[in-house]
């Protein structure tokens, strides 16, 4: 397989077969600095793999605290950062043989910490493969995939656990604010069957009348909720956890699925482990 490797900075070493996880950081450390006159305060490795196919090449994912000069004023920001490093070279993009850039086909694998017990919601703990999804119950392809996915695992408890994350995308479905809110409040209550029935609930994904979202899930789902419950800090806390994990996995969309710790771009790799009938 041809690799094409657009160079960020070679080590000065030439002899230097391969660099330590601590020389990546601090050389793209220096280069942000360099070439963007921002402070970079922290430098942190999510997670980092050697990629198949590529003949010794690795990716490494980076999470950075940034000042940036933003009009006169210093604004703290995080971001996060893939690169590439093979024996002395370190690169900011490195494509495969039909020119698509690794850098956004591949994502950090699924910390341990990911698989608690306050996200499993359907399947064996100790089951063979564990799936994780994240997912907002107004995303068409979410309603048409996740469901199913849970049912597929409730069927399969000893192949499969699924950890649940909620993710929802307000800028484009505003209504998934209160839902997602009432989906945690079942997921806690071990009501999978309810969490579900949030997914195609008869109220626009523009909604934002809580009131009117709270009906449309009492009519699904026969469980009234109330304002009160739904803005508990605590349910708050939970989701704002959710979005930590977004961030850590560098998920952009939803339905994101991640097997075995690995993303799975097709959604439905998980299919490859069913029983055969």
């Amino acid at each position: 397989m041809k690799i094409k490797v657009l160079l960020l900075m070679v080590l000065a070493t030439a002899q230097l077969l391969a660099v330590s996880q601590k020389s990546v950081e601090f050389y793209v450390k220096q280069y942000i600095e360099k070439k963007t006159s921002s402070p970079v305060q922290s430098i942190e490795t999510l997670s980092s793999y050697p990629i198949e196919g590529t003949n010794g090449w690795k990716v490494y994912f980076l999470a950075l605290d940034v000042k940036v000069n933003m009009g006169g004023k210093v604004v703290p920001q995080k971001l996060n950062q893939v690169v590439f490093n093979k024996g002395s070279k370190i690169a900011f993009s490195l494509k495969d043989n039909k020119g698509k850039d690794y850098a956004k086909i591949l994502k950090p694998k699924v910390p341990a910490s990911a698989y608690d017990k306050k996200h499993l919601l359907a399947g064996d703990v100790n089951a063979k493969h564990k799936i994780l999804v994240m997912s907002d119950p107004f995303c068409p392809f979410c309603q048409e995939i996740v469901p199913k996915l849970i049912e597929t695992v409730q069927q399969n408890p000893k192949v499969f656990s699924l950890y649940y994350y909620h993710l929802p995308l307000l800028r484009i479905h505003p209504a998934s604010d209160v839902t997602t809110k009432a989906m945690h409040i079942f997921q806690e209550r071990g009501q999978v069957r309810k969490l579900k029935q949030c997914y195609h609930l008869l109220v626009s994904e523009k909604e934002r009348n809580p009131k009117v979202i709270l009906e449309a899930i009492a009519k699904k789902t026969g469980v009234y909720l109330t304002e009160k419950e739904i803005n508990d800090v605590e349910v708050q806390k939970a989701l704002d956890f959710d979005i930590a994990m977004k961030k850590r996995l560098m998920v952009t969309g939803t339905p994101t699925i991640f097997i075995d710790g690995t993303w799975d771009p097709t959604r439905f790799k998980y299919k490859e482990y069913l029983p055969k009938k």
